[in-house]
Formats: structure tokens, sequence, C-alpha cells
């Protein structure tokens, strides 16, 4: 006599409560995550005055105002001078002496386009270590 093996039935994984799973951990990880905000340059500007206010233009000469433009490459031209690369030693030294000559110096940062973020930052870092306190920023 002939005994007839019992067919097994082939293995299923139930996907009917799959999308529900997956709704779930979605709304999970959407309430729990948290998204990092970019805070950028903290700097504190003063209060414009009643002159500076009526007087839209200023006309400012060397004596007042440094020109420290940073090139793509990361060399930085000052005023009109051929550009060359500074590091922070030189670039104290040449900050301190333009803030002897004129304690009222403003520095005028202007980064070309091209530059990288980290060239400006090590400037402007640079000039508020040296508690400058009137810097101006601008791309190019």
């Amino acid at each position: 006599m002939k005994i007839g093996r019992k067919r097994k039935g082939k293995a299923a994984i139930p996907t009917a409560s799959m999308s529900d799973i997956a709704f779930l951990l979605i709304i999970f990880f959407m309430a729990t995550t948290k998204f990092d905000v970019k805070e950028g340059i903290k700097i504190v500007l003063p209060q414009a005055t009643k002159e500076q206010e009526e007087s839209k233009t200023v006309n400012l000469t060397e004596k007042e105002m440094t020109r420290m433009q940073i090139l793509p490459d990361g060399t930085v031209v000052i005023n009109k001078e051929a550009p060359r690369r500074y590091d922070n030693s030189a670039l104290d030294a040449l900050i301190k002496a333009k803030l002897k000559e004129n304690s009222q110096m403003i520095f005028k940062v202007i980064t070309d386009r091209d530059a990288k973020y980290e060239y400006m930052i090590a400037v402007v870092d640079r000039l508020k270590a040296m508690k400058v306190e009137k810097i101006s920023l601008s791309t190019n």
C-alpha cells in the first residue's frame, strides 16, 4: 500500500499590515527628528545715528577705511597692494598698524563669489580677535 505524502504549503509573509507599519514609521521619524538650523555669523550692529540716517552717502579715504578683498584662491588684497596670503600673525600685525594709524578705522571685507567661505571667516575672525568694531561685509 502506498502512503501519500502531505504537500506542505509554501511559506508566505502576510503583507496586509505592511503599509500600516510603514506609515507609523514615517510618522515616528517625522515627529522625533531634529533639523539642523544654520545660525551664520553673530555680529552685533550698532544703531544708526540721526546724522547717518540723514546722509545716505559717505565718501571715505584710505585713512578712514581699509579695503580687504578676498580672491578665489584665498589671497587677500589690502587697499590697492599686490595680492598675497596672510597668516594669522601677519594679518594681526597689519590690523594693529591700521588701528594705530586710525582708532576708528573701518575695515571693508569684500569676498569674491568664487572664494571659499572659510577664507572670509578667517579674516573676520582675525578682525574680531583684534576687537575691531567697524566691519563692513560684501560680496563681489
